[in-house]
């Protein structure tokens, strides 16, 4: 496209009329370099990979006590996260921020390997899948420190990380609590040559529901790009990795006791906004 009937001077009065014109929508946002408070919320989506925990369980009975232990697997399913956040930007780049957030995913699958009783060397051949519902809360406080790159556009790309403490909640968790001692106990039974219509049945309960929640702490790190809306206003997309410490998780009755570490690795992908004050 050419712009005819103009002379070099028109041409350039033109170039500059339309550069004035769109400045205001081009220029970087004056007062994202400036200090000042702002607070925002954010929706992403939340996927938690595979848990590997490890399980140490004891049955009881008249004969006395057998110790296993096993792998367990968790598989979830995609889930949801809210969070809210109260920073302060310093000024050169930086921002310094409180997040508390919430999140939720169902459990899609539980399976249990290298079930074994070391005291008499046996181990069970096959992966132990175990029928599982519900979902576990995670319920999280950070502080955040996120840096803020000046590109001379309404966009900025942006990257940082947290430190804080994440308390899990899997009280919705619905397992059968005696899949692995009812293993055990078969082969234990197959080992003596008990048939499989006459080996015990273990009644319901036999080992507790392990604890529902713990708490740990926990660490992330993640990049984006905001854009701004306005000069209060920005909303951004990004990327985020959270990883947790061990979670511990434990139960025990009369008949039977197990101990269940695990810890969390969670990718995010956000869709956020924030506004400053």
């Amino acid at each position: 496209m050419t712009v005819e009937g103009f002379g070099p001077g028109r041409k350039a009065a033109l170039a500059a009329a339309l550069a004035a014109f769109l400045a205001p929508g081009l220029a970087p946002d004056a007062r994202a370099a400036e200090p000042g408070w702002y607070a925002g919320v954010n929706v992403p989506l939340m996927f938690i990979d595979d848990t590997d925990s490890t399980v140490a369980g004891v049955n009881r009975s008249q004969a006395g006590e057998i110790a296993y232990t096993a792998d367990a697997t968790t598989a979830y399913k995609t889930g949801v996260k809210l969070g809210g956040v109260l920073g302060y930007a310093l000024g050169n780049g930086a921002r310094l921020e409180g997040e508390l957030f919430f999140a939720r995913a169902s459990v899609g699958e539980l399976s249990y390997g290298n079930v074994s009783v070391p005291a008499l060397g046996l181990t069970l051949p096959d992966a132990l899948s175990v029928p599982v519902s519900g979902s576990a809360d995670q319920l999280g406080a950070m502080v955040n420190l996120w840096y803020d790159f000046d590109v001379g556009e309404s966009w900025t790309p942006y990257l940082g990380g947290g430190v804080g403490f994440i308390r899990v909640d899997q009280g919705e968790v619905k397992y059968d609590s005696n899949a692995v001692a009812q293993a055990v106990s078969d082969a234990l039974a197959a080992a003596q040559g008990v048939p499989a219509a006459f080996r015990p049945r273990l009644p319901e309960g036999y080992v507790p529901q392990l604890s529902a929640s713990d708490s740990a702490f926990a660490y992330q790190a993640g990049a984006g790009i905001g854009y701004a809306l306005s000069d209060r206003a920005t909303i951004r997309v990004g990327y985020r990795l959270q990883a947790t410490g061990d979670l511990e998780f434990n139960g025990e009755n009369a008949t039977a006791s197990v101990d269940s570490t695990t810890s969390l690795m969670v990718h995010f992908l956000e869709l956020g906004v924030r506004y400053r004050f």
